[in-house]
């Protein structure tokens, strides 16, 4: 029997993203993750059968409409952070399950709720080894070196790109693999991505990233460095803000396609997700509003001559088979 493409992704869709920011702007405006005018809420992401959300710890830089988390003492920040994403999934038990590893994520779904792992995006959170302790012992599972500027561990692509990690950013790494969190490239310097090659031989993830092949954008990774992620078996999030996907002023499901297409193309269908950018960017492409739309998206890929099998794995398959391996062994 022929069924109708929404009714068949109403079916089969599960819907794992690598990244959002909804966290921060919790913190920031005091927003509930039950119900807000954000992207993402309990009514945004209940249409998915199964949902995992990395929730990522974020403090960016000041800002005139944004910096409370500045008003904090550097060290404070990460606590503060911690403690807004605690109280938000603690409020919210009845459908959403922090998890620490992949046996909470597979209890998350046996109690019909929606799965949350943590994130760091900036290592700048990280004001001292302690602060890594804290962090891991709350559930941060993946942490990126740096954001769109320079910390004392690492670069930022777009602040300068051939700028590498220093010697506190090279031990933080072997602190890091040691913990058996995984490290988040993106946001970081084509150098620093070097170094980092250097000093570890473990998988890692580009959580929110596109190719730079597709659209030349330094927030974007080259298909080197995608190969050296396939040749790990690491993962890359495919990110829906407009400025990454197209210089076009409208980018539309095509050019997010553009961007899949072309990462397949060079082998790496089993080591493609999304990390969106919900709350993290205003322009996305046209058709996408919430994370409620993600299911327009699997529609037009099934409409375009993808299968189903091949939605489901970006959509869900790849990323939960990545953390099988990765978080099985984490307490």
């Amino acid at each position: 029997m022929h069924l109708m493409f929404d009714e068949r992704v109403y079916n089969l869709l599960n819907f794992f993203d690598l990244h959002c920011d909804t966290i921060y702007e919790c913190y920031e405006n005091d927003f509930s993750l039950r119900k807000n005018s954000l992207m993402i809420d309990k009514t945004k992401v209940e249409r998915y059968n199964k949902y995992v959300q990395f929730f990522a710890l974020f403090c960016g830089t000041p800002s005139k409409n944004k910096n409370q988390i500045f008003s904090l003492k550097p060290q404070d920040r990460l606590n503060a952070l911690i403690k807004t994403a605690k109280s938000e999934f603690f409020k919210n038990k009845d459908w959403i399950l922090q998890c620490y590893n992949i046996n909470d994520l597979d209890l998350a779904f046996a109690q019909g709720k929606r799965a949350a792992f943590l994130s760091i995006e900036g290592a700048e959170l990280l004001t001292s080894d302690e602060h890594l302790d804290v962090a891991y012992n709350a559930g941060v599972r993946m942490i990126s070196l740096s954001w769109n500027y320079k910390n004392k561990y690492a670069c930022g692509a777009l602040y300068n790109d051939n700028e590498g990690l220093s010697d506190e950013g090279k031990k933080l790494v072997k602190k890091i693999v040691q913990k058996n969190i995984i490290i988040d490239i993106s946001h970081l310097s084509s150098k620093g991505y070097l170094d980092l090659c250097s000093q570890t031989d473990a998988p890692f993830v580009a959580s929110h990233s596109n190719s730079r092949k597709v659209h030349n954008h330094l927030r974007n990774i080259t298909d080197v460095v995608f190969h050296e992620i396939i040749r790990r078996g690491g993962l890359c999030g495919i990110n829906l803000y407009n400025k990454f996907l197209s210089a076009k002023e409208n980018p539309d499901f095509k050019d997010v396609l553009n961007h899949i297409e072309h990462f397949c193309s060079i082998g790496g269908e089993k080591c493609l997700a999304f990390g969106c950018d919900f709350d993290g960017c205003s322009l996305l492409p046209k058709e996408i509003k919430t994370a409620d739309d993600m299911h327009k998206l699997a529609e037009y890929m099934l409409k375009h001559n993808y299968s189903q099998t091949v939605v489901n794995a970006l959509f869900y398959d790849n990323a939960y088979h990545f953390f099988e391996k990765t978080l099985k062994k984490m307490g």
